[in-house]
């Protein structure tokens, strides 16, 4: 819903629904300020006609803006018409009864199509119980039923939208218009709920600090110590919950370190939580601190469920791990068992209640909980790895005949010592282009896989280098440990695939299109 806000220093616009970093940033924009007071006046909405004539030339309170928005976005076809259709005929402008009459669009039925009967019938019975099975309603004889409605309704209200038949459901008021109901407009990390002297606010994690800030002004509280803190999160773990238990109770730490917790997850992808899992229950972190060595390093683990000794380590790599091209035939001539001892022997691994475990890097915020299970931390051995390719530039600029450059229909391709003209631009488009996500290990971020590769390699990046008279593309790669050839070859194919999604500059640099090739 794109609204059109009208301010003393003009109109902005904002939409809606959005997110508190979205609401700070246009605050900020309207040099206002950002709590739960704050107040905007609606100039017109861009999404309909029906939705402007309800909230256009009003004041609103801008979360309780935000929060209809949000419900609003979760309606289907005619759960918006009856929601518009109610607001009509009630006259109602008031966002508090807007926003209960979210939560009853369940005690209406909108009709604006008659040629059916038996359909709307159906319809309006589904309305009203909310659910029922396909032979229900099969069974149903709709025509019957509407017109049973309708004995129930001698004065329906008439509206634009069409005619609203209240149903058996009662009106409910869930919004008491300072306290928002819980609604999970968007997947997140969990719910921490605030309580205090009988009402409660919710934070969706993570959350950013306005919105705690928020949440104690709506419960007349200064501090988090005044209320009571309840987490709901399927991701938190036993080893993360203990964490947690061991801070105090319904404190600001408690609550940081909840919020630092699904910061981490979510920086990490909720996907790897089976993997994270494992991890935390073989480690036994203690505190927060040994909490985050583990989300930092991660990545330079393998984990091997299942494998308990030598022989099931010897049996899997030479048959399941990829590494060998295996003959069953030859299964019976095999010493599965030297082979895993010998691996063993060279690798800082230990055997878990889950399975086997290897570490390959040199986090040093580890030693302790790894020493616990028998794996000590070796000396750091960091490699740095240099992979060159060649450029691939094309440009829809040439020179005229007077020396300026000018656009073309076709495109040019530039050869290999042309390119090195723009070694400072294309160094320069690389920075600008690096996110923030990529920080740490640069462009390893993106490797979805928990294996060898992603264990062994600490961070890739792309650059460019002068060699001899051409510029070469390379990708600088900084190693916890040596790569097998196996390991090289996944690594150089994964590196390619990201040099071949190549880069299109603004307009006004050339060259227009920077490719870096296998």
């Amino acid at each position: 819903m794109n609204i059109r806000i009208k301010s003393e220093n003009g109109m902005v616009g904002l939409e809606l629904p959005c997110r508190e970093e979205k609401i700070a940033e246009f605050c900020k924009k309207l040099d206002i300020s950002n709590n739960s007071k704050t107040e905007v006046t609606v100039d017109y909405v861009y999404l309909n006609d029906r939705a402007n004539a309800l909230l256009s030339g009003r004041t609103y309170n801008l979360d309780k803006l935000n929060y209809l928005t949000k419900r609003l976005d979760s309606f289907d076809k005619n759960e918006l018409t009856t929601f518009y259709a109610v607001a009509y005929s009630e006259k109602s402008n008031d966002i508090d009864n807007l926003i209960n009459l979210t939560f009853n669009t369940h005690c209406y039925r909108v009709v604006s199509d008659f040629s059916n009967l038996d359909t709307i019938g159906k319809s309006m019975y589904l309305v009203e119980q909310g659910g029922v099975t396909m032979g229900q309603l099969d069974r149903l004889d709709g025509e019957s039923y509407f017109k049973k409605v309708l004995a129930d309704n001698p004065n329906p209200l008439v509206t634009p939208y069409g005619i609203i038949y209240k149903n058996k459901n009662a009106s409910e008021q869930v919004y008491d218009g300072i306290h928002l109901p819980q609604y999970e407009w968007e997947e997140n990390m969990g719910t921490v709920t605030l309580n205090k002297d009988g009402f409660a606010e919710y934070l969706y994690l993570p959350y950013v600090e306005t919105e705690l800030t928020k949440a104690l002004e709506q419960l007349g509280a200064t501090d988090v110590s005044e209320c009571e803190v309840t987490l709901d999160s399927s991701l938190f773990n036993d080893e993360m919950k203990n964490i947690i238990k061991a801070l105090p109770k319904n404190s600001q730490e408690e609550l940081n370190s909840i919020n630092h917790i699904t910061e981490r997850i979510a920086e990490m992808g909720t996907k790897e939580m089976p993997y994270l899992g494992n991890l935390t229950g073989d480690l036994q972190p203690q505190t927060m601190k040994d909490l985050d060595a583990i989300f930092d390093s991660a990545y330079e683990f393998e984990m091997f469920d299942g494998i308990y000794n030598a022989k099931d380590y010897g049996r899997y790599m030479i048959i399941d791990s990829g590494h060998f091209e295996y003959d069953e035939n030859l299964e019976e001539y095999i010493d599965f068992e030297k082979y895993g001892s010998q691996r063993l022997q060279h690798e800082n691994g230990a055997f878990t209640d889950q399975g086997y475990i290897l570490y390959h890097g040199y986090n040093q915020d580890l030693s302790q909980m790894l020493a616990e299970i028998g794996i000590e931390i070796p000396e750091q051995q960091t490699q740095i790895l240099k992979l060159y390719m060649p450029l691939h530039a094309t440009t829809y600029q040439e020179e005229n005949m007077y020396g300026y450059m000018e656009q073309t229909d076709e495109e040019i391709e530039l050869a290999p010592y042309d390119i090195a003209k723009f070694e400072d631009e294309i160094l320069e488009a690389i920075e600008k282009n690096a996110l923030p996500e990529e920080s740490k290990r640069g462009l390893m971020k993106y490797y979805g896989d928990n294996d060898s590769v992603n264990a062994k390699v600490k961070r890739y990046n792309f650059s460019v280098e002068v060699v001899g008279d051409e510029l070469m593309g390379v990708a600088t790669v900084e190693l916890n440990t040596q790569l097998d050839e196996r390991e090289m070859g996944i690594l150089k194919d994964t590196i390619s695939g990201q040099a071949s999604d190549g880069y299109v500059p603004k307009k006004d640099m050339r060259p227009s299109e920077i490719k870096m090739l296998q």
